[in-house]
């Protein structure tokens, strides 16, 4: 997808449900990878550049601590989905992402 070269963030690759809206009804939709900056959501109702998005889901292992947040999508192909840049998450949210990314690359030897 030519992105490698401009991820700040370590993503892992892993399916996460998720809920998102923006001038639509909420879809559910699979998160493929995430990273403490965003996430790539596999759908086939994508959303254009710049468009505001509002999301929920909750991390692998910790199914009653959800993510909710706002985020603004950065690129999109209508064939795959879109990537979304976190931009409104708690500092307890943003923590257990980063826990997450963190356990998850050091638990997989650092092969994301």
């Amino acid at each position: 997808m030519g992105e490698g070269n401009k991820r700040r963030a370590v993503r892992i690759r892993r399916p996460i449900e998720v809920i998102y809206q923006a001038d639509c009804p909420p879809i559910t939709a699979r998160i493929e990878d995430v990273s403490e900056t965003g996430a790539f959501i596999e759908t086939s109702h994508p959303l254009t550049v710049g468009t505001v998005v509002e999301f929920v889901f909750s991390l692998p292992g910790a199914p009653e601590r959800t993510i909710e947040g706002r985020g603004k999508v950065v690129w999109a192909d209508p064939v795959v989905g879109v990537g979304i840049e976190f931009e409104d998450l708690s500092p307890l949210q943003q923590s257990r992402i980063k826990f997450f990314v963190a356990s998850e690359f050091f638990d997989e030897g650092g092969e994301s």
